[in-house]
């Protein structure tokens, strides 16, 4: 089979603190100290055979995360900027749809032709954070498309327990095609999901909610605040292109922060109340935590979702003033993240197919992660 594969050198920095297992692994669990000139190619590999508990799956579509392209861009020094956890070589991409080809001996949860999409994190299930229910915290963790290989390919291996049926979504999507390219918006809207609705505590129908930054997780989280009864979204971007995009949802109250002042136009737009719901997507925190804390309403919520390079300064007398709190948000595994999504996807009030901007084969998956790169698309596929 063909596969996008990402390949780079072990040299970890002198000045980090490389543990044993890291050493005997070679698996970074702070990428951007260890991993130095990364390169992507596109190579001829076996298909996998599934495990006993896994689903062997046809890729259909895989979208481009901002890690994906992370793993590819460097410092001067050639060290990647992704600063997660990561082994090498390997097939990235864990954004995906496809059918559902051969299942394992003991998984029996779906049937060859069903189309189906998948979470990220690999669970051990026995450890104390997932014993909690904190499965995105798993101890023993793996990853598709970091540490597993991932959905770049003709085919993928899934363990069982973390892939979803997508079947429902022919209840909007009656054309196979957009179906799969929808379903292959379902892990990045669960980002959002889960910052909102799992991690955050008290947000209503009616409130407010401005989004700082408008990639792929904010244009999708604002999606989602909409079908959850937002009463406006408000978001703001840099990028033209991105803007265009989140005017081409639908949403009217999306600004330019280097030309219009943020905090002005919230206070605005909110008549003065400020914004019950600020998510932070940019990772630019030096920029939007001075604009978050200048338009606090009373009791509101700030989701961190995005991965800041850098720690902002925090007033925290203005949370403590406001009551307001502050939740970071990783991940999307647990709490039925997954199937509530979809049947939001189902029902039509989560369309996502209008971001789609670009589509690649896999023949040229290198150029659409360099497509990525430049972080003007709303969601670049790879079609399979």
């Amino acid at each position: 089979m063909r596969a996008l594969v990402l390949d780079a050198e072990w040299n970890p920095k002198a000045s980090y603190d490389l543990s044993e297992d890291e050493q005997e692994q070679h698996r970074a669990m702070n990428s951007a100290n260890v991993w130095q000139n990364p390169e992507l190619r596109v190579e001829e590999r076996e298909r996998p055979e599934p495990d006993k508990d896994e689903v062997l799956v046809r890729v259909k579509y895989a979208g481009i995360c901002g890690s994906d392209a992370a793993m590819t861009e460097t410092d001067d020094d050639g060290y990647m900027h992704y600063s997660a956890y990561t082994q090498l070589p390997n097939v990235i991409g864990h954004e995906f749809s496809g059918e559902v080809v051969e299942t394992g001996d003991d998984a029996d949860l779906f049937e060859a032709g069903d189309p189906v999409t998948a979470e990220v994190t690999d669970y051990c299930g026995r450890c104390q954070m997932c014993r909690q229910g904190f499965h995105g915290h798993c101890e023993n963790f793996e990853q598709i498309g970091f540490t597993l290989d991932g959905a770049f390919a003709e085919y993928v291996t899934v363990p069982e327990k973390i892939l979803w049926g997508v079947s429902e979504l022919s209840e909007q999507y009656e054309d196979e095609d957009e179906l799969y390219r929808a379903a292959a918006t379902i892990e990045p809207s669960t980002i959002s999901f889960y910052g909102l609705f799992g991690r955050a505590e008290g947000i209503w129908p009616g409130d407010y909610h401005v989004y700082h930054g408008v990639g792929p997780i904010g244009l999708t989280g604002m999606n989602v605040s909409r079908a959850a009864g937002a009463g406006k979204v408000i978001a703001f971007e840099p990028s033209d292109e991105r803007r265009a995009i989140a005017n081409e949802l639908g949403f009217d109250h999306v600004y330019n922060p280097i030309e219009t002042d943020p905090v002005t136009k919230v206070n605005e737009v909110t008549g003065g109340e400020g914004a019950d719901v600020h998510v932070e997507t940019s990772g630019a925190v030096g920029a939007t935590y001075p604009v978050i804390e200048g338009t606090l309403a009373e009791q509101a919520n700030v989701v961190h979702i995005s991965n800041a390079g850098s720690d902002p300064d925090i007033a925290l007398r203005k949370y403590q003033g406001n009551s307001a709190q502050i939740y970071g948000s990783e991940g999307h595994t647990g709490q039925q993240v997954y199937p509530r999504t979809i049947r939001l996807m189902a029902s039509g009030q989560l369309d996502n197919l209008p971001m789609i901007t670009s589509t690649y084969d896999l023949e040229n998956a290198d150029e659409a992660v360099s497509q990525a790169c430049k972080r003007v698309d709303g969601k670049v596929l790879i079609e399979v």
